[in-house]
């Protein structure tokens, strides 16, 4: 007969993540994971098969509560420009209010770009699908200004990449000035509703 485990592998994740986020995923050693959740590398093997596979539920478990808590504001029937300002407002209070040494920690799946995206597969495909989710939300809002006669439809595709770098340009930022990337983000916010006059 199996054994029960006597932990709660969602908090066992949530603290993987906060490793992870933090020292990124080839820093983080399997000392660091086994300290931060209080299992011996056995359990951490036998639950979650090897360091990567806790990296892959820690991602999605960002996912699920850093990012998509964030992306709610787009969950509108018909999104327009009024969300994307608010989605860049968000960004920017998160920033300029945020204790630093969370806001400095950057976005996970940023992070995860830069650190494995260009030799590990796995990685960059995961941060693709975290663009094209994002590209996806602004596409549909921008694409409803267009058809409320706000944008020019010819101009959608162009304008969602300038978003998609500005959001990317925030979140680095934010890794080595909080102040500055809470500016960028606000000051995309009042060019967003600037589309609107």
């Amino acid at each position: 007969m199996a054994r029960t485990r006597a932990f709660d592998e969602t908090e066992v994740v949530r603290a993987a993540l906060g490793v992870f986020w933090s020292r990124g995923y080839e820093a983080t050693s399997l000392s660091d994971l086994e300290a931060a959740t209080g299992l011996n590398r056995s359990s951490l093997y036998q639950t979650f098969d090897s360091k990567r596979g806790l990296f892959a539920r820690a991602i999605t478990l960002y996912l699920q509560e850093v990012i998509g808590p964030r992306l709610g504001v787009f969950a509108k029937d018909a999104p327009g420009l009024e969300q994307v300002t608010q989605y860049f407002e968000s960004l920017a209070t998160t920033m300029a209010t945020a204790p630093p040494a969370l806001t400095r920690r950057g976005c996970l799946l940023v992070n995860t770009a830069t650190e494995l995206g260009p030799h590990d597969a796995e990685a960059k495909q995961a941060v693709e699908d975290y663009r094209a989710l994002l590209r996806g939300h602004l596409t549909r809002a921008l694409e409803g200004a267009a058809r409320a006669g706000v944008l020019p439809r010819k101009t959608v595709a162009r304008r969602v990449e300038l978003l998609l770098g500005a959001v990317i340009g925030v979140l680095v930022t934010a890794r080595v000035d909080p102040g500055a990337a809470a500016k960028l983000a606000q000051a995309t916010a009042g060019e967003v509703a600037g589309w609107a006059g």
